[in-house]
């Protein structure tokens, strides 16, 4: 049983969905970044979702993109990437760690190469998110050979065959957004996040994590009473950090407060 098979089902017996918390590595530099990803699990995360920074991070929103500047502008390369994953990991042994990343970054250093880095510093999962599953054949063999999960991502626009295909290939969870086009925060959820949930799990009884535009806590009670299993909060927290990182002590405090606001919005609502 893999980490995030082990996480899925400790929340279900405790009637809980995953709040999973999304971040930059080496934003808004390496040390406190790290100290972001320590506080994030202190808080009440369940699973880590980590930016791997990318000059042009197609599916990400203004916020996030500053993001990978901040780090890049930072000093972060791989090596100083994979050793901020291992101190993570040794910090804690049994939380899911997911990478959210391009395809060139994993191309560049060669498949087998990045997956092996990516597995030995204790990553668990990769959502390649400018790679449809088509064109993972190469990619999906390298992380194969080093255990490492797959994560695709469904739309409302999706059609019924092809979200049976990227369900059938999820080893992870499968990931649902919440709305189209690219990350960032918003004051409502579309209208299709409850009928998509409700289409997926006539195909598959694999988790369902929903991000993208999930900002504030009733955000997350209201992606829970849809029937996801898992809530990712991105944007939000980026945001908390670019506008606080001056002052490390109280960034971390408030970083802790709300995470713990959105993990307490993850209780499985009363059927009554």
């Amino acid at each position: 049983m893999n980490r995030y098979h082990s996480t899925f089902s400790a929340l279900r017996t405790r009637h809980e969905a995953a709040f999973i918390p999304f971040t930059v590595a080496g934003d808004p530099d390496i040390a406190v970044s790290e100290s972001i990803l320590k506080t994030y699990i202190d808080s009440g995360a369940d699973i880590l979702e980590i930016g791997y920074p990318f000059s042009d991070p197609v599916a990400d929103g203004p916020v996030n993109q500053r993001g990978a500047q901040r780090a890049i502008a930072a000093g972060l390369d791989p090596a100083r990437f994979f050793r901020l994953m291992k101190k993570i990991r040794t910090y804690d042994k049994s939380i899911p760690i997911g990478l959210l990343l391009y395809a060139n970054t994993v191309h560049h250093p060669g498949y087998d190469a990045f997956c092996s880095a990516a597995a030995d510093a204790g990553v668990d999962s990769l959502l390649v998110a400018d790679m449809p599953p088509e064109e993972y054949a190469a990619l999906g063999e390298a992380m194969k050979e080093t255990g490492l999960l797959r994560v695709f991502i469904v739309s409302e626009l999706t059609p019924p065959d092809r979200m049976r295909m990227i369900c059938d290939n999820v080893d992870a969870f499968v990931y649902v957004v919440s709305r189209l086009g690219i990350t960032g925060t918003g004051k409502t959820l579309s209208d299709g996040v409850a009928p998509l949930i409700e289409r997926l799990k006539t195909v598959t009884s694999k988790p369902l994590a929903v991000g993208f535009g999930i900002s504030s806590p009733d955000h997350v009670r209201e992606v829970i009473s849809a029937g996801a299993d898992g809530a990712i909060v991105g944007s939000a927290l980026v945001k908390l950090i670019e506008s606080g990182h001056g002052d490390t002590s109280a960034l971390l405090a408030k970083i802790a407060r709300q995470i713990r606001s959105y993990k307490k919005a993850t209780r499985w609502p009363v059927k009554g």
